[in-house]
Parts: C-alpha cells; structure tokens; sequence
C-alpha cells in the first residue's frame, strides 16, 4: 500500500516523478484526473468522489500516489478519513515559486491565480488542523518534495 502526498503547485511534484518514478511506482492523480470546477472554482461532490474513488483505487497498485493540495480535495479526503501527507510552501518563498512557473513557462492564469491567491492558499494550509493532515512545509529556499529527508527515507526503504 502507498502513500497519499497531497502537492502545492510548485513543489516539485514533477522533478520527483522524473527522478524517481524508475525507483517508486508513482500515480499523479493531478494529471491523470481532471477536476472540473464550477463558476465558483469549486468541485462538486460528484467530482470529488469520482476523484477520491480513482485515487483509492491507485493506492494499492502505487508506492506514491500524488492528489491535489486546494481546500476541496483536502476537505474530502480528511470527510473520508484519510491519511495524506501535505507538501507546501512557507509563504516568505511566493517570489520564488512565481518565478520557477514563469520559467517553466507554466500557462498565465495559473501564474496569476499563483501570484494573487499565495499567501491565501499558505494560510488555510496552515490553518488545517485535520488529524488526517500530514503537513510538511518547506520553509527553506531550494527546498521541495524530491529533497526534503522524510520522502527520502520512505524512498531508500522501498529500495531494500
């Protein structure tokens, strides 16, 4: 059984499936499922489940399994009473992830919602105290999912 990581854009979701998924069998429900969202940026209930019902079903098969970090999908998955653990930003490095979507020349409006929802997004993290909710935030520069020790270790102890 795998790991459910729950990934703040920008966090190096990405640069860790390419430099490990040889090593840890890795499903990205990010990218494999597509949230659709209403008017009000929000998903329904309809699409969580079919969402959360994807990614249970991946758990078993998949040392990682990737699912999204917005308020909806962490209110699901904690409703549904299950563990996850939760990479994300300190809000001093909003700079610097602006800049890493800039280049890697990631589409605009995600840049813009990025640029003017940052610290909002940080502080509701913060402010998550779900006992499901694994929170790890990455407070220094340079720091992110494929560097921090915790997924490190779990890595090493996949490969003994």
């Amino acid at each position: 059984m795998g790991i459910i990581i729950s990934s703040f854009i920008g966090c190096g979701r990405e640069y860790f499936k390419n430099t490990y998924g040889d090593k840890v069998k890795i499903f990205d429900a990010i990218e494999s499922i597509p949230l659709v969202l209403d008017e009000n940026g929000k998903a329904s209930d309809d699409v969580l489940e079919s969402y959360y019902n994807e990614v249970m079903d991946s758990v078993d098969d998949n040392d990682i399994v990737f699912i999204g970090s917005s308020e909806d999908v962490r209110n699901y998955f904690n409703s549904k009473d299950v563990d996850y653990d939760l990479f994300y930003p300190s809000a001093e490095r909003r700079g610097e992830f602006i800049e890493n979507q800039v280049r890697k020349r990631t589409n605009s409006k995600v840049i813009q919602s990025l640029d003017r929802n940052f610290e909002k997004w940080v502080q509701a993290i913060d402010n998550d105290e779900s006992e499901n909710c694994y929170k790890h935030k990455l407070t220094n520069k340079g720091e992110y999912i494929g560097n921090t020790l915790i997924i490190m270790q779990y890595v090493d102890s996949l490969k003994q």
